[in-house]
Formats: C-alpha cells, structure tokens, sequence
C-alpha cells in the first residue's frame, strides 16, 4: 500500500468517493442502467466498450456550490439528454457528410454544441429540478468562451474564437451582436443561420444548419480547430466483435444488425456483448486450462503403481466445504486457492483468494515476548472487562416492581397504605452471554513495516479483551503479491491468526508472528470478512480494520478509494458496524483524516502510541458492546 505523505507527487488529489458514489447513483438511476460506472476526465465522454461515462475536470478547483452544480449539469446531460434524445443514424449521416470538409472537427464539435443547448432546454422542461444547475453551467462556461474568444482570435486559431463566439451567442442572444466589432464579417453571416437552432427540435436539424454554416465558411476559413471542446463524439462506435475462433461468424451477424438509434442502445448493445463474452463458451480454440504439468502431448495407460505428479479440486460445494475445514492447530493444513469472480465487486473479478493459516515464527524469547506485552496491558484489559461484565450483573440483577401479577415482595406494607396495592414483582430475563462476534482485520501491506510492532500489540490487546469477555472472533491478516499480480491474476492472501471456530484458545504467538507484505486491496478484504460475518447466527456483527491509508494494488490504485467506500457502505446496509483504527507514530495530516472521511466516514480512530490508541479503541469498542449489552 502506497504511502499519502508522497516524496514528489505531481497530482496531488484525491477522489471524492462518497461523492462520486452518489452520482454514480444518480447516474444509473437517471439512465435506467444499472452497469453505469461513473469517471471523471478531462472532459465529458461516452465510453460504452467499458459501460462507463466521464464528467469532465473542467468543473475541479472551483467554489463548493459550482462543483456541485456542474456536475450535476453534465451528468444530467450525459443520462437525461445525450442518453435518450441524441439520434445516432442522423449523427453518422452528419459525419459523413462532413468528412471531406477541412473543418471536418469543427463541425462535428459545434453539431454537439448545438445539441447541449437543444438537450439543456429539453432536460429543463421535462424536470424542472434541474434548471440551478444548468443555470450554473451556463453562467461559467460563457465567462470561460469569453476569455478565450480573444485570446484565440489573437493567436490566429480563427475557428476555435469562432466556436467561442457561435457558444456565448445562443446564451446571451442579442447582446452577442456587439461582440463582433473587432472579428471578420462572415461572424454576422454565420450568426445569422446559427438562430436557427432555437428553433431546433432534433439531432436532424441541428446537423442540418451546421451544415449549413460549414459551406458558409468553405470559402473564408481553412484551418480547423486548435483546441478540442467537445469529445462526447469520439467512442460512439458500433461493438467490433474480435473474439478469437468466432471473427468471420460475428462479422456476418454485425452486417445483419440494425444500426443503434439511440446511445442508451448501443451501451446495452456493448453490454450485452461483454456479459456473453464473459459467460461460459464450448470453445474449438483451447485458449487457457488448468495449471499442472505437460508431457509434450505424449500419454500412457494408467497403472497403480504410477505415482501421482498432480492434482486438480473443483468447485463443487462439497470440495469447497472439505477445503474450508481447517485443522484445529494449523498444522498439516493445506492452503487452497480459488477465483473470486464478480462475488466481490468487478474491481476483484481476477483475483485469486487463498486462506491459510499463519506460519509461526520461531523466536526463542516469544513467550516472554508476550508476558512483557500483557503484563503493559493487564490494567486497560481488566478495567474495560470488569466494567463490561459490571453492566451485565445490572441487566441481570435489575427486577420490575409495583405489578398487579408475578412474585409477592417480602414487604408487604402497601396492602396497608395504598388504596389500590400492587405487592408484586418479576425478575428480569437471565442475561445471555454476549450475542457477538467481530472480525479484526490487519492490512499487511509494505507501508506497515515501521507500524507491524505497534499494530500486533493493539491486535493482542482486542484479543485478550474478547477472549476474557468470551466473544467469538477472527484475526485475519491480508496482502496481495505485488510480483506475482498481473492483468488476469492478481493473487491474495488472508492468514488467519485466529479463527471463530476456535473459540476461546489463545493465539497470541499467531499475532505476533504478522509481517508486512506488498499491496492490499481494502474493499475486498471488507467484502471477504462481511461475508464470513454474514454466515454466523451472532446477533450483532463488527468489523474492526487496522490499516494506515489508502489502498493500492495492481490495477486498483484509481478506483481503490472508490470501492473501499462503496464497501463500507454496502456492508453497513447488512447491519455490520465498520470501525477503522489508524496507528502511526506521525500526527495524520490533513489530506490523510479527508481521505479517512471519505472511505470510513466518521469511524476513524487514530493515535500516536499504544497507549493513546489503546485508550480510544477502547472507548469506542466500549460503545460497540454497549448495543450487544442493551
């Protein structure tokens, strides 16, 4: 896991998640597309090979309530406009016509702007909601054309200042006439069809006057556009069907389709295409198989005295049931490996889990080790355990009195002094032990190796305070092999210190044998052990995370953020309660608590020493276990 306090780091920024996630949200809900995922680019595209549409960065690095708006404004364009009402056969009868013209780019990007205000107005009307952010677009983006209309008119790029003015005109109207004093007079002659497009009630006629306009400037004007203000055009392609032993079969079937009419058809269409080509296939082409050894395609009949060089498990659920049964100890366990799929996210669709149990490190001073270590901790261990147990002997104790049925009280003078007694009470229910269980889990990443020392204390710590409070739970710790990763493997680890299924026993040795590794991949591990959690009859659930920032992996540094938090947010719906605890020797920055914000939320416990740290995770598993004790 990489380090947020980076030696030289040029782009110093850091993704909203929770932000990103609701629009994303609101992106799939708008568009009725529940594969959306969301991006933010340079400026805003359609990517339907990936299922993906792009905000643009235009909008970063302004004040809070234009971010907001912006956004908004092109997601509302890119889900309720371009989505539905943008037609594709006029769009590829446009660019054909244009292609010979030497403002082939300029035509085609002022067709778009022509399209943004026709879509703007129509997304207005349809849902009123939407007009503060497009009012916000609109007042930004015309300041921005105006700055550029003369800066480019100066340095010679006549069209991209053409394509400033054409934008500022269908804002301001009028008031755009004046703008003209010191620009060419074919500006007022372009100007003049360009009105047109308030009239304008498709993407037919929209082409049809910038067409119009482009043999207006076939005479005057020759060089095309320097800057590119419009990209929404350039992945609206039909799905090109490549698939190795299947090209001429599916050559013929594209011939026979019809052409997509809208860009909501051609996302489902490349949807669709993705989901089959994801699927399981009969194959003529072996294109992979199963790992094991070769015998240069020679084969001999089998015979009992052969001896056994491979072998291979399946996936059925007895095989999965036979590999999860663990040895008691740890010793003679095999470690087994299997295919995440989509079961975690399509972040974690390659990655190859394996659980096992630690290895046990052989220090001859380990047992010392550990008393030095709980003997520093036996005063914070046996305060919170005997004020734990404290308000259980309450529940347990407290009766109801003054009833009018149940046990007669020994005192039985209100038969005397009251007009209408009630002489009798009920004890309560017997407490039950405690209806829970947590899962800690250790980021074992590289950027843990000056914490390891500190974090296994803390780790020891929990675990002596759950085993003396007789609460079951897990002690996982989990890396990903930075050397072995690659595009369609990306193997993880989870090691497990102690299990549920092992009750009370002590594994403190297990503990103090964690290392740090390579990368980690926190919104899989926060699946993984949800999951586990989910299987148990435990009333209440929690799920505790050491880990020191952000996450990173191969090919997950730019969603990592994304998906922890959506992780967080998924497993908070199925009732598991999330707490992160940060250690380090340095005070967090300020960059690192935002970041603990957007992943964790308010969750975030973080402390400079065992002792800080020991003192507010025990405040805040204190109020964990107050639910279990209610």
């Amino acid at each position: 896991m990489s380090s947020v306090n980076r030696f030289i780091q040029f782009n110093n920024e850091t993704v909203n998640a929770r932000r990103m996630i609701q629009l994303e949200h609101l992106a799939r809900a708008l568009s009725r597309a529940p594969y959306l995922t969301l991006t933010v680019r340079k400026l805003m595209e359609f990517r339907p090979k990936e299922g993906a549409i792009s905000m643009s960065y235009f909008w970063q690095h302004r004040e809070p309530d234009i971010v907001q708006n912006g956004q908004l404004s092109d997601l509302y364009l890119l889900t309720a406009g371009f989505w539905s009402h943008f037609d594709l056969p006029s769009w590829d009868r446009y660019k054909k016509e244009v292609e010979h013209f030497p403002l082939k780019e300029f035509a085609l990007q002022l067709a778009l702007s022509a399209e943004e205000f026709r879509l703007s107005n129509l997304i207005r009307q349809e849902r009123p909601g939407t007009d503060k952010a497009f009012t916000v677009r609109e007042d930004v983006y015309t300041t921005y054309h105006e700055q550029q209309m003369s800066v480019n008119f100066n340095k010679g790029f006549i069209s991209d200042s053409l394509f400033n003015y054409l934008y500022i005109a269908l804002r301001k109207g009028s008031q755009a006439t004046a703008l003209t004093g010191d620009y060419p007079d074919y500006y007022q002659r372009v100007l003049a069809k360009w009105e047109f497009i308030y009239d304008a009630k498709s993407t037919a006629d929209c082409c049809k006057i910038c067409l119009e306009i482009l043999y207006v400037l076939e005479e005057e004007s020759t060089k095309d556009l320097t800057h590119t203000f419009m990209t929404l055009h350039e992945n609206l392609m039909e799905p090109a069907f490549e698939t190795k032993g299947q090209h001429e079969i599916d050559q013929q079937n594209s011939d026979n389709q019809t052409a997509k009419e809208s860009i909501e058809e051609m996302f489902r269409s490349w949807h669709r295409e993705s989901e089959k080509q994801a699927g399981p296939h009969l194959e003529f082409d072996l294109s992979k198989g199963n790992k094991g050894k070769t015998d240069n395609g020679r084969f001999e009949e089998g015979e009992d005295s052969n001896e056994i060089q491979s072998e291979g498990v399946g996936f059925s659920n007895s095989n999965k049931k036979s590999k999860q049964d663990a040895t008691i100890d740890g010793s003679a366990e095999k470690k087994y490996s299997k295919q995440s799929g989509k079961r975690f996210g399509d972040e974690h669709q390659f990655v190859t889990i394996e659980e096992k149990r630690i290895d046990l490190q052989e220090v001859s001073s380990m047992k010392s080790k550990i008393s030095t270590i709980r003997a520093e901790q036996k005063p914070f261990v046996k305060a919170f355990t005997k004020e734990m147990r404290k308000r259980i002997d309450q529940k347990l104790e407290s009766k109801r009195t003054n009833l009018s049925k149940g046990r007669l009280m020994p005192n039985l003078t209100s038969l005397l002094t009251e007009q209408r007694p009630k002489p009798f009470y009920k004890k309560n229910n017997p407490s039950l032990p405690l209806d829970a269980v947590f899962g800690l889990l250790v980021d074992s990443s590289a950027s843990m190796i000056d914490k390891m020392e500190d974090t296994k204390k803390a780790v020891l710590l929990f675990h002596d305070v759950l085993r003396d409070l007789g609460i079951r739970h897990d002690i996982v710790s989990y890396y990903e092999d930075a050397y072995e990763a690659s595009e369609l493997n990306q193997p993880n680890t989870f090691l497990f210190c102690h299990q549920v299924e092992d009750g009370l026993k002590d594994h403190a040795a297990e503990v103090l044998s964690l290392e740090a590794h390579e990368d980690n991949r926190d919104g899989l591990a926060i699946r993984w052990m949800a999951e586990r959690l989910q299987k148990r009859s435990e009333k209440h659930k929690f799920l505790l995370l050491f880990s020191d920032g952000e996450p990173s992996a191969y090919g997950y540094a730019a969603n990592g953020i994304i998906d922890t938090a959506e992780a967080v947010i998924e497993i908070e719906k199925k009732g598991i309660h999330m707490l992160h605890l940060y250690l380090s020797a340095e005070q967090p920055v300020e960059e690192q608590m935002q970041l603990f914000q957007m992943m964790f939320g308010p969750r975030t416990a973080t402390a400079r020493n065992v002792d800080e740290f020991t003192t507010q995770t025990l405040r805040l598993l204190r109020r964990m276990l107050y639910l279990v004790v209610k």
